[in-house]
């Protein structure tokens, strides 16, 4: 006879389980194992119901385990090793990280925080239009006609609003149709698992933004081999889609680097993959609207065609609004609203920010676009020019973030403070979202940038480098 033992379930529910399977030590495993007593028509599992001296009988916490729960949860999370090397450092480092700094202001190139008054080189507005004034009036008009949300997920409908909103995007990046979504982590998050599934091989560029990493690991739990490479790595690529059984293949990779500013092989990963039957999978989030023939990215100025490509853009950064899109056709786009579970579960992006896009594509579709991308490169150049001069040790410059190498954790943190104490604000950053010993000043050009501001900014660098050692190339 199955032995089974009581596990207390969800909502006061009891529940029997075999005492052999993973359920007794996690709670989480597929509900098969079940059989909910308060839910079954057979009447004879009732006895399966502890009596109120049963339930007395049922171990109770000991020792450490009188804490609190959520003490005890607290607890694990500190001890956990990449935790603990961040909280040493916020607090080894307070006032110096500027991680808990509150901004009291900010315009379109400045900022206050900390009580001083700086040149803001962290915006990722990258072309000024949260500035705009017909963006923000048709962010308006959205509201007054729309309201401030949809009421309801997508699962059950669009609003007419929404669907113009794809379609404009559509337009603009010459592709047949575009879903959008919340964010693009939740595209992410929403898409690989429905890309990918039991029988598929994922391979995923090292270097890609973290929610790639966790939609992997998403999609891997499904049933799909993950693979992740080194970055810029296409011998390996080509290699791994040789040897590796699948019925399907999808190959994610970022169009810009996060972090760095640099863009990854893209042409070579592509023909790599085209030639095993897989498909590319680019997080473009960086590169929207910044590179490419109309602004349409980083895939679409180097790839001789995107038809074997799912392009991944952000509505916010560039486009300084809310959200994300990803190209597909009608058939495609009909499948992911059935397969992609933070489009069904998810909310969508409110009406207001929905007429916004609207406006943003139509200054992208303008001659006005130009101008912006124009006044954006020369900023970049001059920046670039400026640190090679200094000799620092720098990396990006694709579309509009620029590395400056500094190394080490602290250094990394001190490094930053100092520009800030001199009137420009830069991103201190530092592991884990770079490796542990490549700490950068993560700078971020915007179209209002002015030349002024960035020689003062290669000024505040000039002498940062002093003062830190920084090395050169």
């Amino acid at each position: 006879m199955l032995k089974t033992r009581l596990v207390a379930g969800p909502g006061g529910c009891w529940f029997q389980c075999d005492p052999t399977c993973r359920a007794k030590k996690n709670l989480d495993a597929p509900m098969s194992t079940f059989s909910s007593s308060r839910d079954s028509r057979d009447t004879a599992q009732a006895s399966s119901w502890p009596s109120t001296a049963e339930a007395e009988l049922l171990p109770r916490p000991t020792g450490a385990r009188k804490k609190p729960a959520i003490e005890r949860l607290k607890t694990r999370l500190e001890e956990d090793r990449v935790t603990r090397i961040a909280l040493n450092f916020l607090d080894r480092f307070m006032g110096v990280h500027l991680k808990d700094g509150v901004v009291d202001w900010m315009d379109d190139r400045r900022l206050g925080m900390c009580g001083q008054d700086v040149v803001n080189f962290g915006s990722d507005s990258f072309l000024g239009f949260d500035r705009d004034v017909r963006v923000q009036a048709a962010i308006v008009e959205g509201m007054q006609e729309w309201g401030t949300h949809n009421g309801s997920s997508r699962a059950f409908g669009n609003i007419a609003l929404c669907e113009e909103a794809e379609h404009r995007l559509a337009r603009w990046m010459g592709v047949e149709d575009t879903l959008i979504y919340p964010s693009v982590t939740l595209a992410n998050i929403g898409l690989l698992p429905a890309l990918a599934g039991k029988g598929d091989l994922l391979v995923l560029d090292r270097k890609s933004h973290d929610s790639l990493h966790q939609s992997a690991l998403i999609a891997a739990g499904n049933g799909a081999k993950l693979v992740v490479l080194d970055p810029c790595d296409s011998d390996t690529l080509g290699e791994t889609l040789q040897t590796e059984d699948y019925e399907g293949c999808v190959v994610a990779v970022d169009g810009i680097y996060s972090m760095t500013g640099e863009m990854p092989p893209l042409r070579e990963m592509d023909e790599v993959t085209r030639a095993h039957g897989g498909i590319l999978y680019v997080d473009d989030a960086h590169g929207t609207a910044l590179v490419g023939p109309k602004g349409r990215g980083a895939a679409s100025m180097v790839l001789e065609s995107i038809d074997n490509a799912l392009i991944v853009g952000s509505l916010s950064k560039a486009f300084s609004c809310l959200g994300a899109f990803v190209t597909c056709d009608t058939r495609l786009k009909r499948l992911l609203k059935i397969r992609s579970s933070t489009f069904v579960f998810g909310g969508p992006v409110p009406p207001p920010y929905l007429a916004g896009i609207c406006k943003v594509c139509d200054i992208l579709e303008s001659p006005e676009h130009d101008e912006h991308l124009r006044r954006l490169r020369q900023m970049v150049a001059q920046l670039i020019s400026g640190i090679r001069s200094l000799e620092l040790t720098m990396c990006g410059g694709e579309a509009a973030i620029v590395g400056v190498t500094v190394g080490d954790i602290e250094q990394t943190f001190k490094a930053g403070k100092a520009m800030f104490d001199r009137g420009y604000y830069v991103q201190s950053a530092t592991y884990p979202a770079v490796p542990i010993m490549g700490g950068l000043l993560r700078i971020q050009v915007n179209a209002n940038h002015t030349p002024g501001d960035v020689a003062g900014l290669l000024k505040a660098l000039s002498e940062v480098k002093s003062e830190f050692g920084l090395g050169s190339n």
